[in-house]
């Protein structure tokens, strides 16, 4: 049965990533500033899906943008799944993190791969960046691409 592990009105902390170890995690909403290939910014929903092995935690003080350092310094998480593919977990936009069964996950593949197969995707699309991770038990990969 799903449950909610961090609804979007949620404060991401390392309590809540470091829990989702060795769970089964669908990120639906994982809101990120990405910019186009012509140099613009948009808002890329940067979706995954997975078994997560484990996260990282970075403390950055210094902010690229101005190139100053910053009075508060900014905690970033990223997730690493079964498959070896990182996510980072967006802190300044929405996120939605949600702990599936196994059976749910199987289904949510098998509904990702049916949908692939009836709407092929269009590589150029920006504004949402899939991942599902199909790894095994034994954490071995299966290549597939997705949506």
């Amino acid at each position: 049965m799903t449950q909610v592990i961090k609804a979007k009105s949620d404060t991401l902390t390392e309590d809540i990533v470091a829990s989702m170890i060795g769970k089964y995690v669908y990120a639906p909403t994982n809101i990120h500033e990405v910019q186009t290939p012509t140099g613009a910014t948009t808002k890329a929903n940067v979706w995954f899906a997975g078994k997560v092995a484990g996260y990282e935690k970075a403390v950055i003080g210094f902010n690229y943008e101005d190139g100053e350092f910053s009075e508060q310094p900014e905690t970033f998480f990223n997730v690493h799944l079964t498959d070896g593919m990182g996510y980072i977990l967006t802190t300044a936009f929405e996120l939605e993190l949600l702990e599936l069964s196994k059976e749910e996950f199987e289904q949510l593949i098998a509904d990702q791969n049916k949908e692939d197969m009836e709407h092929p995707h269009n590589n150029e699309e920006v504004n949402e960046i899939p991942s599902l991770d199909y790894a095994k038990e034994d954490s071995t990969r299966d290549d597939k691409a997705c949506k």
